[in-house]
């Protein structure tokens, strides 16, 4: 369905048990800890020189608005990790492949969890954001609360991949999770293509 190409589907399980670790692994990449950056810092967490910087504070305060509204902690912005990410939102709007780069599990920002928003560009980020937080209201999404705390992948009533119903409800798993502490957001340099790593 063109509505769910639009919006990406997330892969967090579908090909390596590692990207599934509900574990935050301390940095081994030189980006810093959740400890490091919270979000109210948001405003000096990215680098000044950085063309995406506010896309980057954006998609963060974002993300945790639509936490706070269920009660839910914010996410630390993943810093240090920017020219990777953008790397992969980079390389998957060049091949056309949604998560194509972050499957292949040669990045250090790989993190263990990906959203992903094709057309949307630095400037749609938050309205991607809206739209994946919104499969929460889909009928097969409604079980997915009750898993916040631990990826399952077989959680009832909660197609996290669409593969049963068609109806994705891994965007909004990612986002609303407990078992990740951080978010990193990347932009192309095309224009097009937006990724959310969690970790």
């Amino acid at each position: 369905m063109l509505r769910h190409a639009l919006r990406a589907l997330c892969l967090l399980a579908a090909f390596s048990s590692a990207a599934c670790s509900g574990a935050s692994p301390a940095p081994a990449d030189g980006g810093t800890s959740a400890t490091d950056v919270g979000p109210l810092a948001l405003s000096d967490a990215y680098s000044a020189t950085d063309p995406y910087s506010a896309a980057r504070a954006a998609c963060i305060a974002e993300i945790n608005r639509l936490r706070a509204s269920r009660g839910l902690p914010a996410y630390s912005a993943w810093t240090g990790v920017e020219m990777c990410v953008d790397g992969q939102a980079t390389s998957d709007e060049t091949s056309h492949m949604p998560h194509m780069r972050w499957r292949s599990m040669v990045d250090s920002c790989n993190g263990n969890g990906q959203n992903e928003c094709l057309g949307q560009g630095p400037d749609g980020i938050v309205g991607c954001l809206d739209q994946m937080w919104a499969e929460r209201n889909q009928p097969e999404c409604a079980g997915c609360d009750a898993c916040a705390d631990a990826y399952n992948p077989s959680c009832p009533n909660c197609d996290f991949l669409g593969t049963t119903t068609g109806h994705v409800c891994g965007h909004y798993v990612n986002m609303s999770a407990r078992f990740f502490t951080e978010a990193a957001c990347g932009f192309s340099s095309l224009g097009g293509w937006d990724v959310i790593n969690f970790r």
